[in-house]
């Protein structure tokens, strides 16, 4: 079994995206994929995220196992979960986490906007993929800023002891700059990260595997 930890550099880069895509790419090359976006926010009625990530990995878990925690506000889960009276208990998601994780060939998880957004109190995504021992994935939007985005949080990552498979570039609008064309080769010479796609514009999961490699999963 294998944990990816999917992480962005920012809210709406295309994390959810991406992630999708991972998924149908591993089970194209005959993996059997879990998923899981521990806590969802901005959740009107159903968790989308976590419905758009079930269904891309074939994952038939229930729902609740896939996303425990929704939350209406859309805001930092540390923040929703206090407005709304929720305790988020990470114990949990760990204890989740490592139940799923032995049930499938890699279980994919996706956190929420980037590493130091909290959970509870001061308890981060960082600090939840540590717990994990989860190698990350950064998902970045290629656009102008990224480069900056993505070794931050890869400086982070790595002052945590945590490994980094590599990054990917998504286009979440239609619409790009000039720094489109050299961000990935920056990024890669910044902090010696691998480019693992970079992704068109597309609502194809399908299209946009094709354009991705998966990152080494076991070691």
């Amino acid at each position: 079994m294998s944990v990816l930890f999917v992480t962005g550099t920012d809210t709406g880069v295309g994390k959810t995206f991406v992630a999708c895509a991972l998924a149908t790419l591993l089970r194209a090359r005959g993996r059997r994929v879990g998923v899981m976006k521990p806590i969802e926010t901005g959740v009107e009625i159903e968790p989308e995220d976590a419905i758009r990530l079930r269904r891309a990995a074939g994952d038939a878990t229930p729902l609740d196992d896939v996303c425990p925690y929704r939350l209406r506000a859309p805001l930092a889960p540390a923040v929703a979960a206090s407005l709304e009276g929720v305790t988020i208990d990470v114990d949990h998601v760990l204890t989740l986490a490592a139940r799923r994780a032995a049930s499938v060939d890699v279980l994919l998880i996706e956190g929420a906007g980037g590493l130091l957004v909290p959970i509870v109190g001061t308890v981060t995504y960082l600090d939840l993929a540590t717990r994990l021992a989860a190698p990350l994935l950064i998902v970045g939007a290629n656009r102008l800023g990224t480069i900056n985005h993505c070794a931050l949080t890869a400086r982070v990552a790595r002052g945590a002891g945590l490994s980094v498979r590599g990054f990917v570039l998504s286009q979440p609008t239609r619409v790009t700059d000039v720094s489109a064309a050299t961000n990935a080769d920056v990024i890669t010479s910044l902090t010696g990260l691998e480019c693992l796609g970079v992704l068109p514009n597309s609502e194809s999961y399908e299209a946009a595997a094709g354009a991705l490699r998966p990152p080494l999963l076991d070691e």
